[in-house]
């Protein structure tokens, strides 16, 4: 089978969030499932620079990169690959069925037409981005008038994340059965030998025994920090040499959150790292005594798979779309957004009686690596685009009831 995915960015854009790094990992467990993949993107990178070349095989997944006017732009979701329906039809033609991710992009605008002359089945992955929020309300509204309603009217199968998602495509008027529920995974390779945890603390300046409140993510309003740092205020009451860390790249919030830091005067309990990778990005998950996902919306939150993959507590909030997952197989605790006392009080509860979270920690890393690995999420995702009647069949569900 040959699968055409169409995203506007992927590999290596992990500045970009946990999108392109699931898009990367289902591409590639399908390349070893022995499917031809192809990807059309765009040359995003980061805020400033290009991915290259414009082609390239990578892991057997063909990559098509086209040229944005421009990288800031990108930076700001604004993503204008000039030509790109030129370059999308003539893959288009060879395609059994496409894949695209995200909901409202001008790749989508573009292939939609192309896909309805050509009688080209898809699927939409929509990540979160099915409600209005955040911005942009106008011309989010128009972009579903042209394009929205019809791409979720004419899609073969919709791809909801967890059962927050679902319910929102069925708001949107849906069937229930064109709706495919399955997770997005983590790369095993990665997390069952994990890397020695080496000098971490002495490259950010953070004494020996401190306890460590960890934030990574993309330093995004919608992520929630200002809350989290309202909170870390109120722990250093209690807590005073408790270091909070916060890893990512700024998504246009980074000054914002710096401003709080120094107005709360906590600038010397707080390290900010950038972006960190590989390595890196694990060893900042062991070394951390709890990872907070403050979030205000997130459908999935790839981190928290990561961080009990690492075997390190996890708290998230209310409006994080796994909530309700992560309370029903006890693998963390669960806060209202907002609500900085509760978050402030179950920070401190871990950090004060770590031993009463290591057997959840213990369970949640194993948990992860039993039921996330994209091996298995890949061989759902195969039931999904070989259904032939593409919707008509029952509702495919995968990921121990995720």
């Amino acid at each position: 089978m040959r699968i055409l995915h169409i995203i506007p960015y992927f590999y290596p854009a992990w500045a970009y969030g946990g999108t392109c790094r699931a898009a990367w990992e289902l591409t590639r467990a399908l390349v070893r499932k022995g499917q031809e993949v192809v990807v059309y993107t765009t040359d995003a990178l980061d805020s400033h620079n290009r991915a290259s070349p414009a082609y390239e095989v990578v892991d057997g997944v063909e990559i098509h990169r086209v040229r944005n006017l421009s990288s800031q732009l990108a930076w700001g979701r604004i993503f204008l690959p000039l030509g790109f329906g030129r370059h999308l039809e003539t893959a288009l033609r060879s395609a059994d069925v496409a894949h695209l991710h995200e909901f409202r992009s001008y790749q989508n605008a573009v292939a939609l037409p192309l896909m309805e002359k050509m009688v080209v089945p898809f699927v939409l992955t929509a990540q979160g981005g099915l409600p209005r929020i955040m911005g942009r309300l106008a011309l989010k509204a128009g972009y579903d008038s042209l394009f929205g309603h019809r791409i979720l009217h004419n899609a073969a199968r919709l791809h909801a994340l967890n059962e927050m998602e679902h319910k929102q495509f069925i708001e949107w008027g849906v069937e229930p059965e064109r709706i495919a529920i399955l997770p997005n995974g983590v790369d095993l390779d990665e997390y069952r030998e994990l890397p020695p945890v080496d000098g971490f603390r002495e490259r950010f300046d953070i004494p020996a025994d401190v306890p460590i409140v960890l934030f990574l993510a993309r330093v995004n309003k919608i992520k929630g920090l200002d809350f989290l740092i309202k909170s870390f205020n109120e722990l250093l009451k209690e807590l005073p040499e408790a270091i909070l860390v916060i890893v990512g790249p700024d998504d246009g919030y980074l000054s914002h959150v710096m401003r709080q830091v120094q107005t709360l005067g906590i600038e010397e309990r707080v390290r900010f790292t950038g972006y960190l990778d590989g390595d890196d990005k694990l060893e900042a998950y062991q070394v951390a005594s709890v990872y907070v996902l403050p979030s205000a919306y997130e459908m999935f939150a790839i981190t928290l798979l990561e961080s009990m993959a690492c075997g390190t507590p996890i708290i998230a909030t209310d409006r994080v779309g796994l909530a309700d997952f992560v309370r029903q197989n006890d693998l963390g605790s669960i806060v209202t957004y907002g609500d900085v006392l509760n978050l402030k009080d179950e920070i401190l509860r871990i950090l004060r009686h770590p031993g009463d979270v290591e057997h959840r920690a213990v369970y949640g890393r194993q948990y992860v690596l039993d039921n996330f690995g994209w091996e298995s999420i890949a061989d759902k995702w195969l039931e999904v685009y070989e259904a032939r009647d593409f919707g008509r069949s029952e509702k495919v569900r995968a990921g121990a009831g995720v």
